[in-house]
């Protein structure tokens, strides 16, 4: 028929699957009708508005809002939902399946507004961890069967990749804090083996999980006393001979001892307490003994000791998570980490964020792997791979550098990107994997948007270390790292069944130092919040001054630009 000027209709499009006509049939005779149809609608915006409510930010950028309270943490969700197993981009599901490394990160980036999502695919991702410690690369969710992932199509190559099974001690340690459910670690959980029948072979609480996985990296070592790369790091496509050793590997290792003994502390577990800080002071001392480079750290060593990411390379001569991670560690010392963090900004910085490399490898080169398939300036090859910038911010913020810190949001958030859409091609509220370089002759072109382990971290990195409001063991710390200039900022978090409001004043317009902390009008010691849980809404008035040194809780109060 047709529509007559000034009339309205209403048409009603169903999309869906099932595993036959008749299963689907209920579904597609109860949305023919308008009131469910406008019952599941109501329903999505309910889901919406109760997840996003759970942080609420306003600051002086409209564009860091816009990103914050709303299209930052719906991409974290979708993340969380699909990992990078479905996306017009990967390979999927027969070919790929949900990551151990990715899921990990990304529960850290939305259990802060759905907890017990966060806990169900944390206990699967855990499924398919070894009862050596280490894990299997990716799983089928509707299955549970796993594989090895690339490393598979390698002839000779090691079964494993060095980080996956670390990711799952951040995972763990950053729900507990979010719930406080520390009984979450006596849950029993099977590791992956199985016997001809398919039943697993051993058990083991989440504690014993996050053990084993310390364990498997510790006993995992090479010529230096460092870990094994495996098939790869995080950079999938770094692939060297067995035998290479990982630096990022090193410091994920010390950032996951961090976590295990934060958590033995809270436990009172004086003997893990020791025990994991002796782990962390050896690998922290060979991190500073082999991998400094003067200017910077080396970003691997090679089966015959040869160092990548050092100034005796042509190409790859600095990466930038050989910067961050040392920082985000701990084993930089402080000037070790202004110089690395400085070389950083001077050699990988662009207005479309940081490369996670320089200079691009020009020509395949079989013994480094897939990094040389692709031309300089594109993806891990010197391209800006987005999912490195979130931890150059996060070790700004962790020296004091609020305005660096910023600077490095601000150049890749897609929000404002609009200006340049014609050259960024990509949804602007949405993280891609990662934007040409400029060795590249498309410089600024965006590429795999929405499924990326980015989105988790950039809202970590901006939530919990610029804005700097993050869930502990005891409550709710705050300790924020952000640009000079700004008078201040709010924010509304819910936390453990309770409502902050947070206002955070800034003076002096420094970057870090907090003066006092006010909790309904009472001054508190220290910088966290205490767990308050009554379900009532309450007042925090945060002021930031570089005054009064003796009452100071933060690291330091010095901006990068010196205000």
């Amino acid at each position: 028929g047709e529509i007559q000027p000034g009339e309205t209709i209403r048409v009603i499009t169903q999309l869906g699957q099932e595993e036959s006509v008749e299963k689907a049939l209920p579904w597609v005779r109860n949305y023919r009708d308008e009131e469910s149809v406008d019952e599941a609608f109501g329903g999505l915006a309910r889901f919406w508005d109760n997840y996003l409510s759970k942080m609420q930010v306003e600051t002086p950028h409209i564009n860091t809002n816009r990103m914050l309270n709303v299209h930052n943490p719906r991409q974290c969700y979708i993340t969380k939902n699909w990992s990078r197993y479905l996306s017009l981009y990967q390979l999927g599901l027969g070919a790929r399946g949900m990551g151990f490394r990715d899921s990990s990160q990304d529960v850290m980036g939305m259990v802060g507004h759905l907890p017990e999502e966060g806990r169900d695919l944390i206990r699967k991702v855990l499924h398919i961890q070894k009862r050596d410690g280490s894990a299997m690369h990716q799983f089928n969710p509707l299955t549970m069967v796993a594989n090895e992932g690339d490393s598979r199509e390698v002839e000779g190559a090691p079964r494993y990749y060095g980080d996956d099974h670390l990711w799952i001690v951040l995972a763990i340690t950053a729900y507990i804090k979010e719930t406080g459910e520390i009984a979450f670690l006596d849950e029993v959980i099977p590791y992956y083996e199985k016997d001809r029948e398919g039943n697993p072979l051993e058990s083991g609480t989440v504690h014993d999980h996050l053990e084993r996985a310390i364990e498997f990296t510790r006993h995992d070592l090479g010529a230096h006393g460092l870990p094994l790369l495996g098939f790869a790091d995080w950079n999938d496509t770094v692939n060297l001979k067995a035998g290479a050793e990982s630096l990022f590997v090193a410091n994920l290792y010390g950032k996951a001892l961090l976590e295990m003994i934060e958590l033995a502390r809270y436990l009172e577990d004086t003997e893990s307490v020791e025990r994991y800080t002796a782990y962390y002071e050896e690998m922290k001392r060979r991190v500073n003994e082999h991998a400094w480079d003067g200017e910077w750290y080396v970003r691997y060593f090679d089966a015959d000791g040869t160092p990548l990411g050092s100034r005796s390379n042509t190409e790859g001569q600095i990466y930038a998570n050989g910067q961050s991670w040392p920082v985000i560690s701990g084993f930089a010392t402080p000037e070790r980490a202004a110089k690395a963090l400085d070389s950083v900004y001077e050699r990988l910085n662009t207005r479309n964020g940081v490369k996670i490399s320089t200079p691009g490898y020009k020509a395949f080169d079989p013994r480094k792997g897939g990094v040389t398939t692709y031309p300089p300036g594109a993806k891990e090859n010197g391209g800006i791979f987005l999912h490195t910038n979130p931890w150059v911010i996060i070790a700004e913020t962790m020296v004091g550098n609020g305005d660096r810190a910023f600077e490095y949001y601000t150049q890749i958030n897609p929000a404002a990107k609009n200006g340049i859409i014609d050259e960024f091609e990509c949804e602007p509220y949405v993280y891609p994997q990662n934007i040409l370089g400029d060795e590249h002759p498309q410089f600024g072109l965006a590429r795999n948007s929405w499924l990326t382990g980015t989105a988790s971290w950039i809202y970590q990195a901006a939530t919990q270390h610029i804005l700097g409001i993050m869930p502990t063991y005891e409550g709710l710390q705050i300790d924020p790292c952000i640009p000079g200039n700004w008078d201040g900022f709010r924010v509304t978090r819910v936390f453990r069944n309770a409502v902050y409001q947070i206002e955070v004043k800034n003076p002096d317009h420094i970057c870090k130092d907090i003066k006092s902390i006010k909790v309904d009008g009472k001054e508190i010691t220290g910088n966290i919040v205490p767990i308050l849980g009554d379900g009532k809404t309450h007042q925090v008035e945060v002021i930031m001054s570089r005054k009064d040194p003796a009452l100071r809780v933060g690291r330091t109060n010095a901006c990068h630009s010196g205000v």
